[in-house]
């Protein structure tokens, strides 16, 4: 399940922000205090967070948007507005397969988000972030599903299974070890209960 909130503006530099307000979504989807979740995180051999009695979760803000997936498998996800990509930037984290899809699609904005979201789904699904190298992952989309081309590398055994979809204009993908449909739980950000005003 992707539980996400919009979040009331922020003021640039303000990441510490919405990090807080992704734990206390996390908190929130799990009926817990964020700070009580602190008492069981764990961190794996490449860093990636984890509560030692489960469930698995992945957590990602965005301008505007906080989410977190909750599963009893393991699983990355993300989220992105929908952006554009400078030539320069497109070079580095997309194939010459990608970007070509991508450029010859009727949005080459949403499409490259999109493939943005699938390849941050899948490095927080292997804990390796982006030291796993974003250029390494070659994704495409066929029939509206997405499809990791060349196997599953970083994956210790298993496959990698994704979907995508679009929530209020923001790019959502998630990536999990077994077969799942996205499900998506939309929360009221005042929920949260975060003390402090983000102005």
């Amino acid at each position: 399940m992707i539980y996400l909130a919009r979040v009331p503006e922020v003021p640039a530099g303000q990441k510490a922000f919405l990090h807080k307000a992704a734990w206390a979504l996390l908190g929130l989807a799990l009926g817990k205090k964020a700070s009580r979740l602190a008492d069981s995180l764990r961190f794996g051999p490449h860093g990636k967070p984890y509560l030692e009695n489960g469930p698995h979760f992945s957590l990602s803000h965005t301008k505007g948007l906080v989410l977190c997936a909750v599963e009893e498998w393991n699983t990355g996800a993300d989220g992105e507005y929908l952006r554009s990509f400078s030539p320069r930037l497109r070079e580095r984290v997309f194939t010459p397969e990608e970007r070509e899809e991508a450029l010859s699609s009727s949005s080459p904005d949403r499409a490259f988000t999109t493939l943005w979201t699938l390849k941050e789904s899948y490095m927080k699904l292997t804990g390796l972030g982006l030291a796993q190298g974003a250029e390494t992952l070659r994704f495409r989309l066929e029939g509206g599903q997405p499809f990791l081309e060349g196997g599953q590398p970083f994956l210790e055994g298993g496959e990698a299974f994704f979907r995508t979809a679009v929530w209020e204009g923001y790019s959502i993908s998630q990536c999990g070890e077994q077969p799942f449909a996205m499900e998506i739980c939309p929360v009221d950000f005042h929920l949260l209960n975060l003390r402090e005003d983000p102005q």
